[in-house]
C-alpha cells in the first residue's frame, strides 16, 4: 500500500505537469470554468488510468497463480494417470504370464517353454501347447541315438571297496 501512495503522488506530479502544458495551448479559448472541468477530467483520468493499472496487475498475478495451480494439478493428475496406466499394463503382462505357466504346467511341457507359448485366451494356449509338444517329440524322437548297432554288455561292478577305489583312481 505505501508503494501505491507514492505512485500516486508521482502519477500526480506528472498528470499536473502535463495538465499545465496543455492549458497553456487551450488557455485562450477556455474560460475559468473549462479550466476547472478540464483540470478535474484529467485528474480522474490519471486516478482511473492508476486504478486500473493496479487492477490489471493484480488480475496478472492472479492469473500466474491460477496457472501455477492448474499446471500443479495438471501434472500430478497426469502422474497419477501415468502411475495407473503402468500398473494395469503390468498386472496385465503378469496375469498373461501366469497363464502361459499355468497352462504349461498342465499340459506337462518344461517349465523353460512355457514362455514361447502364444495366444491370448486358455483355449488359444493349449493349442499351441500340443502343438509344441507334438514338435518336441519328434525333434527328441530325430535326435535320439540309435542304440541298434549291436549286442552291449553292461560294465562290470567292482566287487569291493579297493577295487572301486583303484578304478575311479585310473589305477584300473
Amino acid at each position: 500500500m505505501a508503494d501505491e501512495s507514492s505512485t500516486t503522488d508521482v502519477t500526480d506530479e506528472t498528470a499536473s505537469a502535463t495538465d499545465t502544458g496543455q492549458q497553456d495551448d487551450g488557455a485562450t479559448t477556455l474560460g475559468e470554468g473549462g479550466k476547472k472541468a478540464l483540470e478535474a477530467e484529467r485528474r480522474a483520468r490519471a486516478a482511473a488510468e492508476k486504478t486500473a493499472t493496479a487492477a490489471q496487475k493484480k488480475l496478472d498475478d492472479l492469473a500466474k497463480k491460477l496457472q501455477a495451480f492448474e499446471d500443479r494439478d495438471k501434472t500430478e493428475a497426469q502422474k497419477l494417470a501415468e502411475r495407473a496406466q503402468t500398473a494395469e499394463a503390468e498386472a496385465a503382462k503378469a496375469s498373461a504370464r501366469l497363464l502361459r505357466f499355468e497352462v504349461a504346467a498342465d499340459k506337462k511341457l518344461p517349465a523353460g517353454w512355457a514362455n514361447r507359448l502364444q495366444g491370448s485366451s486358455k483355449e488359444e494356449l493349449e493349442a499351441d501347447a500340443e502343438a509344441l509338444l507334438k514338435e518336441l517329440g519328434e525333434t527328441r524322437q530325430r535326435q535320439s541315438p540309435n542304440y541298434d548297432g549291436g549286442v552291449r554288455k553292461p560294465a562290470p561292478a567292482p566287487t569291493d571297496m579297493n577295487a572301486l577305489i583303484r578304478q575311479k583312481a585310473g589305477l584300473g
